[in-house]
């Protein structure tokens, strides 16, 4: 390939500012995250949570969210949730509000949204909040879902469903419990963090912009990005200037619009 490089219900009461919601388990073998709160929250749930801090339910699953059955490790419902698995919850909710903004996470629509309450829920891994990969697993599960309509489509290759998307290793599948280093087309030094992405030809689908805002979080290291031929649309958003160790980019052969961002003279690798 020689691509020409394009530059480019009642919720429990708050304070004035609580603090990020705590999330507790999902009812069964779906989840999505929901600001009201049923009946049934489980009696071994602990009672001294602080009153400021209110508590999302996850609710069944809507049809928006993605439909593929990976592994679920969340108890169920008819199960207490420790005060050690509530911190955690609130601990990993924090951190990637960090780096997507709380608007952003507490919209139920949102990709990022959906890699929280995978990430919370569904990853086989169960990192915590102190795990140095977590924001990375965070932005590459948040690709995924960008990429594919909140998990209701799929990839050609190495897509989460194993059903609607072969992958010559299961190590590759994206959203797999392997290492996000291990999924397709994602390179990692040696330190274990994200250089480069290399996912072309693969039937992405959704908004450019949304990629590339989360992936600033990886601008320390992410030197390659490469997503061409495939069909991703809207604008280059003016964030990529602030991916500032990278030195390729290639976006060619998708239904981009807009004019390229003067930010892209920023980066001078």
């Amino acid at each position: 390939e020689n691509p020409t490089p394009i530059a480019a219900p009642t919720p429990l009461p708050t304070t004035q500012k609580p603090t990020p919601p705590i999330l507790v388990a999902p009812p069964g073998p779906t989840t999505n995250i929901s600001s009201g709160m049923p009946s049934g929250v489980p009696s071994g749930m602990p009672s001294a949570l602080p009153s400021e801090m209110p508590s999302l339910i996850p609710s069944n699953k809507p049809s928006s969210t993605y439909s593929f059955s990976p592994t679920i490790s969340a108890a169920p419902s008819s199960s207490p949730i420790t005060s050690v698995e509530l911190q955690r919850r609130q601990d990993i909710t924090t951190a990637v509000t960090a780096i997507s903004g709380s608007a952003t996470i507490d919209d139920t629509t949102t990709p990022q949204h959906t890699a929280l309450a995978w990430l919370l829920f569904d990853d086989d891994l169960q990192l915590n909040a102190s795990s140095p990969n977590l924001g990375q697993r965070y932005s590459m599960s948040t690709l995924y879902f960008a990429t594919t309509n909140n998990g209701q489509t799929t990839w050609i290759n190495c897509g989460a469903d194993a059903s609607t998307s072969s992958c010559s290793s299961e190590s590759q599948r994206f959203l797999s419990s392997s290492s996000e280093c291990d999924w397709l087309g994602i390179t990692c030094n040696g330190s274990g963090e994200i250089t480069n992405i290399d996912i072309r030809e693969n039937g992405l689908a959704g908004d450019v912009s949304v990629i590339i805002k989360e992936l600033v979080s990886l601008s320390s290291s992410l030197e390659g990005l490469r997503l061409s031929i495939n069909a991703l649309s809207s604008t280059i958003p003016t964030e990529i200037g602030q991916l500032s160790n990278l030195q390729s980019l290639f976006l060619n052969n998708n239904n981009l619009v807009g004019t390229i961002p003067t930010s892209l003279g920023n980066l001078n690798k």
